[in-house]
């Protein structure tokens, strides 16, 4: 069977998702909340890593929340065009945030960065996961470069609707997959961890 292509997959997803009401979005993002940090290895980590969620994406803002109230430390990451490469920076509050490139929300710049390598958890964004840990993202590279480099040693978790889980999807020699996904209804480890 001939794979649909990366654009037309990223098209069709995104189309979906973006139907969810806020309600709905808000709803399967608190059960996918809580299956995350039912992880051991989540709940065990010092300090994570997360996006913070842009447009229809599950909406991490949430766990942010948890995190800090689990005492925790979170980063999140500053996207930078011109080298494509993420920074991260600690975040504590969704004061501590602003618009950044493209109007997705990254930490204010203050302080030192944190080390990638520092970081046990990555909560992976993309727009279609696989059972095999695979992803496609939105098609600038940020994510693979960062988890294929300084961030190579942590466990990284997609975070995704049921929605946005195919069979397989097409990937390249230089995607990263990810260690575990979670949706709203399973949690699916590739590695067997």
């Amino acid at each position: 069977m001939m794979l649909e292509d990366k654009k037309a997959i990223r098209k069709r997803v995104l189309a979906a998702r973006d139907k969810l009401t806020e309600d709905e979005r808000r709803q399967l993002s608190l059960r996918i909340r809580k299956r995350f940090f039912a992880l051991p290895k989540v709940r065990a980590a010092r300090r994570l890593m997360l996006f913070l969620a842009f447009g229809s994406e599950v909406d991490t803002w949430l766990f942010l929340d948890q995190a800090l109230a689990m005492g925790k430390e979170v980063a999140a990451p500053v996207a930078l065009p011109k080298t494509k490469e993420l920074v991260l920076y600690p975040i504590g509050s969704r004061d501590e945030a602003q618009p950044g490139h493209w109007g997705i929300y990254e930490p204010r710049r203050e302080g030192e960065p944190i080390l990638p390598e520092s970081i046990e958890i990555v909560a992976v964004p993309g727009v279609v996961f696989d059972y095999k840990g695979y992803r496609i993202g939105y098609g600038g590279g940020y994510y693979d470069r960062f988890l294929a480099g300084k961030a190579a040693g942590a466990w990284k978790v997609g975070l995704c609707f049921d929605l946005q889980l195919l069979e397989e999807v097409p990937r390249a020699d230089h995607d990263v997959p990810v260690d575990a996904v979670v949706t709203e209804t399973k949690t699916i480890f590739v590695n067997g961890d």
